[in-house]
Formats: structure tokens, sequence, C-alpha cells
């Protein structure tokens, strides 16, 4: 069983996540925490895992799609 295999058969489990963001106070920064929060357990009501993996690669890879890059782009303008 190689690594990936491995990784997979274990059961999910939640960890906290600490890193600073750009915000003008601290009730920004928990809105985004809450947004999260919800945006994590949309998926899950739905029967999607929103786990450390999946969401790492679907960061890193977010401008290799020109709909996805232009709809991120224009948020953050």
């Amino acid at each position: 069983m190689n690594e990936k295999e491995k990784n997979q058969s274990e059961p999910l489990r939640g960890f906290p996540i600490t890193f600073n963001v750009y915000a003008r106070n601290e009730q920004e920064v928990e809105d985004l925490r809450m947004a999260v929060i919800a945006f994590i357990g949309h998926h899950a009501r739905e029967g999607r895992a929103v786990d450390a993996a999946r969401l790492a690669q679907a960061i890193a890879n977010w401008d290799r799609n020109p709909l996805v890059k232009n709809q991120i782009i224009n948020y953050f303008k």
C-alpha cells in the first residue's frame, strides 16, 4: 500500500489551522472564519468532504481554469 492509499484509508479528523490574513479589524477575521466553517459544513451536508489535501490542491490550482481565475480575481479587485 503506497502512502496515498494509506492516507485515504485513515478516517478524517478535524485539525485547527492558524495563519495571518489581511483585515481591517477582528470582526472581518471572524466573518472569514464563519464563512469557511459554513463552506465546509455545506459540502459536508451534501456528502462531500472538504479535506486538507483536496483544498490545498484546489487552492494551488485556482489559476488553471480561466473561468475560476477570472471570478476569483474579480473578488479581489
